[in-house]
């Protein structure tokens, strides 16, 4: 499987991944393989170009960027295998400002490192969530992390966590916890809830823990919900996100799932690894597809 078709992010952590570029190629040429690189243009182009080279029997699609660029090429792979166990595989060379997916996945933070493990290391099999028609690798957020990825993707202030913290101190002005109906594998839990974060990994936002137990390869989605919440009580909940301690508070019920359902009457925000899906959702279906996705180097 030395060919690659590599789609590399120029805006992805302040221009790192042209630079990570450099590098790659370099390991890639080394190792003999066959590359074709191409730069996306905007919102959306990672996806048409994964599913173009997918269809076109690239045996193996490299995504440098952060989880917004895994993200699209995951979903382009996934798209154009039709329903289908997916004919290419996927690496990637994360320089993006939050890399969560790369980190549960064990893949070099490097980008030397990360080509030749891509260009030496087999493959292997991890889970990927469907919301709707959309693939996501790492989890979707409902609620307060939706409003807050939603406000984070309008200021694109700071790097990383940071950019986080601003968009939560500009949200909590006015969020107010809305009624959700979840079901999770036919349990309901309704009421008004601060958030709804179903994982496929642990780490969401660059940095908050939000389902600590979460497993890429497990085959299970883990539910995390919190009930509603005042300011203050949002401002001593979110540390403990930092570290995985929320776990086990009276306000958090975490629950493991193959599918799950979230209705209300509020129009509701929803992000899908970090990527805004909607801002008006009223109801949405998530599912785990266990072991479809192929990932070299890890």
């Amino acid at each position: 499987m030395q060919r690659f078709y590599a789609i590399v992010n120029p805006v992805a952590g302040r221009g790192a991944a042209v630079r990570a570029w450099e590098v790659v190629r370099g390991v890639l040429a080394q190792a003999g393989a066959e590359v074709e690189m191409v730069q996306t243009r905007g919102h959306g182009d990672a996806i048409a170009l994964a599913e173009a080279a997918a269809r076109a029997g690239w045996p193996a699609i490299l995504a440098l960027g952060g989880d917004g660029t895994v993200h699209e090429v995951a979903n382009g792979i996934l798209r154009a295998s039709d329903g289908g166990a997916p004919a290419a595989a996927m690496g990637i060379v994360p320089v993006g400002s939050g890399n969560d997916f790369a980190l549960l996945a064990g893949l070099a933070r490097d980008p030397a490192e990360a080509a030749r493990r891509i260009t030496s290391r087999g493959e292997r099999r991890v889970d990927v969530g469907r919301v709707d028609g959309t693939w996501f690798t790492n989890g979707v957020g409902v609620g307060l992390d939706a409003r807050v990825a939603v406000e984070a993707n309008r200021g694109r202030r700071g790097r990383g966590i940071g950019i986080y913290l601003w968009a939560l101190a500009r949200v909590l002005r006015s969020f107010r916890p809305p009624v959700m109906r979840v079901e999770i594998d036919g349990e309901v839990i309704e009421r008004p809830l601060t958030l709804v974060t179903v994982g496929n990994g642990g780490r969401h936002g660059g940095g908050f823990w939000i389902c600590p137990d979460a497993r890429i390869d497990d085959g299970a989605l883990d539910v995390c919900v919190c009930d509603g919440l005042s300011r203050m009580r949002i401002l001593g909940f979110l540390p403990r996100t930092l570290r995985g301690t929320h776990v086990g508070a009276s306000c958090v019920h975490m629950r493991l799932a193959r599918r799950v359902r979230i209705t209300s009457d509020t129009p509701l925000p929803v992000h899908a690894d970090g990527e805004i899906l909607y801002e008006d959702a009223r109801e949405m279906e998530i599912e785990i597809v266990p072991g479809i996705l192929r990932l070299l180097g890890g």
